[in-house]
This record gives C-alpha cells, structure tokens and sequence, in this order.
C-alpha cells in the first residue's frame, strides 16, 4: 500500500511539551499507523524532529512562514496572523484559544512548531553577540542487533557485522547556523560510514535568506515535480492530508540514501517575491548492463553487503539544477513556477512502456494556492516533455467542527519522475486517476472523520496492457467518554483489481480487504497510560476462492515512575490465514526509529522499551523485541531465514542535548 503521500496527518501532540513533544509515540501512531504499513517511516521522524528544533516565531511570523507548519491550510494561517494582529501579540498558549474558525485541536497540533512571545529573529551578523546558551549540540548513536542469526550469516554470504549503527551530530546557533553530519551501516555492511550525509546550512545573510551546502531537499507545489521522501498517505485524517505544506529547501540528516540532493541551494526573498535556485550532483546506485551500458534499475535500498552489491555501488551520476519563483499575494494564496533539468550519465532501458529510454529530462511546473473565508483551491500541474501529472484540491471549512475536501489527480503513464512524490494509491505520480473526497465532523457525542477514494491505473504493467481500478473507504469515530479515556472505532474496506495469468490468458479479479478495528486508551493516574486494541481483517476474492481472516489483540503499558524515567510494554496475540490478512501495529521504539511490522500466520510478539534522560542533557534508551510462532520450524525465506520458532532484537542508544 501506499507508504506515504501525505501531508501531514494530525497527531494529538500534548498541549504544553515543546522540546519532547516526539517522544510520545501513542500521539505518534495516529500519525504514521494508518498510512505506512510495513514501511521505514525513521525520514518522516526526522522531518518532524527538525521542524520543533526550528520553531517558528509566531509574532514575527508571515503567512508563508506559518504554511510551512503541518496541519495549516491558507484559511487557519490568515485566521492566526489576524488574531495576532488584533491582540497586538500572542504570549502564552490560553491566548491561542479563541481564534475564530481555528479549533484548539488544531492549536494543538502545532503548537511544538511555533516559539510564542517577542523573541526577534536575528541577523546573521548578530549571532555572534548572542549568548552561549543559545548554541544548541545534538548527539546520537545507537545500535540494533538481531539476536537470531539469518541464513545469509550462518552461511558467510554477509560476512561483515550483524550490526546496525546508526551516529548523528549537528550543532545550531541561534536557529540562523547549522552544521550536521551522519553515518550509518546496515547488517552485513563492511564499513561504519557506508552512508554519509552532511550539511552546512545559513540563514539571513543580507539577501540570501537561506543557504544549504551539502545535503539538502527541495520540496515544491504538491510533489508532483518535486519532493522529498517525506510524505503521508491516506489515513485517519481525512482532510488534513491535502493540501501539502511545501517548505522549500530544507538540509538533509536523515538514513535514506536516495531521495536527497547533493551541491547548494539558496533562497532569496524579494518583498512579494521568492526566488530559489539549486545545483546537485551525486552518485546513484544502479544496475548498468555492461554490453549496451545502459541503466537496468535503479537500486534503492541501500544495501551493500555482498560483492555483488558493492559492485553497483555510485554506479550511475545524476546532475540537477535549476530554480523556483514564488509569488505571494499576502493572505489570498501564492503562485509557484519551476524548472529544473535533471541528467544522467547514462541512458535508461526501456523495461516497459511505463519506463524512459533517455538520459536527460526537463520538468516544467506551475503550482498555486488560494483561498477567501472558508473556501481553499490548490493544486499542481507538472510536464516532463511528454506526459502531464496535475492533483488540484477543493476544501471547504465550514467551522472549526465541519470540512470537507475534494481532490483530483491525473498522472499520465508518459510522465516518469524519481523525483515526485505525488498524493495517491503509489509511490510516484505516473499512470493513476483519482478522487479523493474526505469528511470530518465533530460533535458533543465524537470526531466522525470519512473518506473515499476512487482510483484507476490506465496501464497495468508491461505484461497487462490494460486498465484495472479500484477503491477505498475509511470510516474513523473517536469519543472521549470520560475524563482522561479515548475510545476509537475504525472501518476500513478497499477493493481492487488484481493482475492474474492463467494458461496464458491474462485478466483481472477482484480483491476486497477488510479491516475493522476497535481501541480503548486510558490514563487511571497521571503517569500511567493503558492502551488496547481488537482487530480484525477479512481478504476475500470470490474468483479465486479466496477468505483468509486474521486478528489481532494487543495490551500497551506505559508508566513512568519518576520524573526521568519511563517505562513500555506491549504484549501482541496475532493469527492469521496467511501473509494476505495480515496485521500491523505500530510500535514505541528508541527516539527516530519506526516499527511498523507485519505479523502473519499465528503467535505472538512482545517488547520492552526503558528511557532515562538525566537532568545534564544525557539520555540513554534500550528496547528488547521478541516474535515467537510456536507452530513455526522457520522464520522467513531466503537470506532472512532463521533456524527456529523466536525472532528477538537489541536495540541501545545515547542521545547528548545541549
């Protein structure tokens, strides 16, 4: 499924944290669960990391700067500016709570986003005047093991350590100067810095508001031209997820070894206008036939265990420039135009008629977003030559307690871009047609949130030269039903048409998978929170005979019995009829980890996670995972294949916050 489109889902923040507002991971769920199942969302963590690290002054804040924010559309930003303006000022949080038109669920969202009172942005020259305590140092390395040994170890086909190390540094001063640095290895990686990134960022020299040299992420329009990995799909907030909040060029610390660039980038601004230009030049790695020396595949995992893998390593270069205008019209909305020219040193094997055959590529785009009382319209149309991909949304706020939104997508088969990351059922914006219509209603007896998307894929495959489509719908009902408790009740139903072949004839059969989902959270005392959940899905096909059922039932434990500590647990039943019905929970883990597995077949997983933060700044985290299928002589295939019934891991990291 989809793994993340997406703007950016609501999430119960607590009210009043600032700095640890991360560090609640049951807020964190509602955000990644629904809208990346299986998938690494540790770049999506980053990116929320890095947005409360750099809070937005609030009474110095335009509505450009206050739409870079998750969760805000044109509406709420100019409802904010306009209660800011007419209070002379916002300096403490009971301020924010009667912006009309804006709920305080919504204030709530973004408060670990924006720094309240008169706090001046500083020059870059003045930087140097401020004191000691505003220089902020972050440390972290960690590392996870896996206790199991899986065959590609036993065997000596990984002959490196079974290690995962993960080291990060960066240093800020006064929010206006910024180094960081990252190196990371896999399991069965030889080298400690298999991955590098670094980054030297600065902001507010004279014209240039803002300049990133080394690694960094361009994110224009709706991510149909230009995007980072960063990007949430369909889930329990319906409305929120469009339109996108692109915040331009943003420097690069994350473990994805793909989607970033690698040069400068630079900003500056111009009254009304914006203008952005950016070069990058990196290696990519790719799987070159050595007779034609054409590009086969571009490989994105990262891997570099074997000699195999190390040999398609940097294998191919890609250069990109290009630049960006923004015009802003105050608080009816902006215009956005770009072109960037994309080259490879190779050429690319056309696979299918999906693929390219060409090394050079030139990307047009026109983006906008406008908005009057309760009435949003954005959207982006993007051209590559030879196809077009558009997403233009519609939404109506009603009040604070009723939205609607509307959206369409058109990416044509002809437009191919490794660099877009547009809203849909994929990961790329190419051959898919949707509509997308979401609900929320809140009312004294609950949150009724709904969506349904429609969508349809022109061109199947290069061995499907036809069309198939389906569908999808969410319901999604919260109630607090007494003071500190929240029950939650989700539905969920998607049909779609799946590609077979039988005796050479190929066509299409039907796939409906159902999810029905029920969870209760409860806080008895203040520093114990008690979480449970009963699920169950349903994947039928009647074409092939196909009813496989599975569920799920979980207990979450988490307490703190002093101040800096803090204690989880989880205990995971599961069965299901196959891998078709399985289920996913997603998981507490140390702080920029993402657990989101997949449990299919019938056992149960468990965990247990401890924090300690001292009162210097020193934070030590340790979790230890266990999988166990009683009715299992193995555990996975292939290179991942273990000996025997338990799957368990290690995980240790120490973070240092000055």
């Amino acid at each position: 499924m989809k793994n993340f489109l997406l703007l950016i889902v609501l999430i119960s923040f607590p009210l009043y944290a600032q700095v640890d507002t991360l560090t609640n991971r049951n807020d964190l769920e509602n955000l990644f669960e629904d809208s990346s199942e299986g998938q690494d969302e540790s770049y999506n963590y980053d990116v929320l990391e890095y947005l409360t690290e750099n809070p937005i002054l609030l009474n110095n804040a335009s509505i450009k700067d206050l739409l870079k924010i998750p969760f805000i559309n044109l509406t709420t930003a100019t409802a904010i500016i306009r209660h800011r303006n007419l209070l002379g000022g916002i300096y403490d949080v009971d301020q924010l709570k009667f912006i009309e038109g804006v709920s305080f669920e919504t204030i709530e969202k973004i408060l670990p986003f924006i720094k309240l009172g008169d706090e001046q942005p500083l020059s870059f020259t003045e930087i140097f005047e401020s004191k000691i305590e505003d220089i902020k140092l972050n440390i972290r390395s960690r590392g996870i093991y896996d206790l199991q040994k899986e065959e590609a170890f036993r065997t000596g086909k990984f002959p490196n350590s079974r290690w995962k190390i993960y080291n990060r540094f960066f240093t800020e001063y006064s929010n206006k100067f910024r180094v960081g640095a990252l190196i990371e290895k896999d399991p069965g990686e030889k080298n400690l810095n298999d991955f590098t990134t670094f980054h030297l960022q600065l902001k507010n020299l004279d014209l240039i508001n803002n300049i990133v040299i080394g690694d960094y992420i361009f994110e224009f329009g709706q991510g149909l031209a230009l995007w980072s990995r960063y990007a949430f799909s369909k889930g329990s907030e319906v409305v929120d997820i469009l339109p996108r909040n692109s915040r331009g060029i943003v420097p690069y610390l994350s473990t994805d070894e793909n989607q970033f660039f690698r040069g400068v980038a630079l900003t500056t601004n111009l009254s009304q206008f914006s203008l952005s230009a950016f070069f990058s030049s990196r290696f990519l790695d790719a799987s070159v036939d050595s007779t034609s020396n054409l590009i086969t595949a571009l490989r994105i995992d990262g891997l570099h265990r074997t000699e195999n893998e190390i040999r398609k390593k940097d294998n191919v270069n890609e250069k990109l420039f290009g630049a960006a205008l923004e015009i802003t019209f105050e608080e009816y909305g902006n215009l956005n135009f770009l072109f960037y020219k994309s080259l490879f040193s190779n050429s690319f094997f056309k696979n299918s008629i999906l693929d390219p055959d060409e090394n050079q590529f030139n990307y047009f785009s026109t983006s906008y977003s406008f908005g009057y009382n309760k009435f949003n319209l954005t959207g982006e149309t993007a051209f590559n030559g030879n196809g077009l991909a558009t997403l233009n949304s519609f939404e109506i706020n009603i009040d604070k307690n009723f939205a609607i939104i509307f959206s369409y997508r058109n990416y044509s088969k002809e437009y191919w871009n490794i660099h877009s990351n547009g809203f849909g059922e994929r990961d790329f914006a190419q051959n898919e047609i949707g509509f997308y219509s979401g609900l929320r209603l809140k009312t004294i007896y609950g949150t009724f949130n709904f969506y349904f998307d429609q969508f349809k894929f022109p061109y199947v495959s290069e061995k499907y030269p036809f069309s198939s489509k389906g569908n999808d719908l969410l319901i999604y009902y919260t109630i607090k039903p007494f003071k500190n408790s929240e029950l939650r009740l989700r539905y969920k139903n998607e049909i779609k048409e799946i590609a077979t072949s039988r005796n050479e004839v190929y066509s299409l059969i039907g796939k409906r998978t159902q999810n029905i989902r029920g969870e209760f959270i409860f806080s008895p005392i203040t520093n114990l929170k008690l979480r449970s959940r009963l699920e169950f899905v349903n994947v039928s096909s009647p074409l092939n005979n196909l009813n496989d059922k599975g569920y799920l039932i979980f207990q979450d434990i988490n307490y703190k019995p002093i101040k800096n500590l803090s204690l989880a647990t989880r205990v995971i039943f599961f069965r299901t009829d196959s891998y078709d019905s399985r289920v996913y929970e997603f998981e507490n883990d140390l702080i920029g980890v993402m657990t989101n597995p997949a449990l299919y077949g019938d056992g149960m997983r468990w965990y247990f996670l401890i924090r300690y933060q001292t009162n210097f700044g020193f934070n030590i985290s340790l979790k230890y995972s266990e999988l166990y299928k009683p009715n299992e002589k193995f555990l996975g295939s292939g290179d991942s294949k273990i000996n025997g019934n338990i799957d368990n891991r290690f995980s240790l990291q120490f973070e240092y916050k000055l």
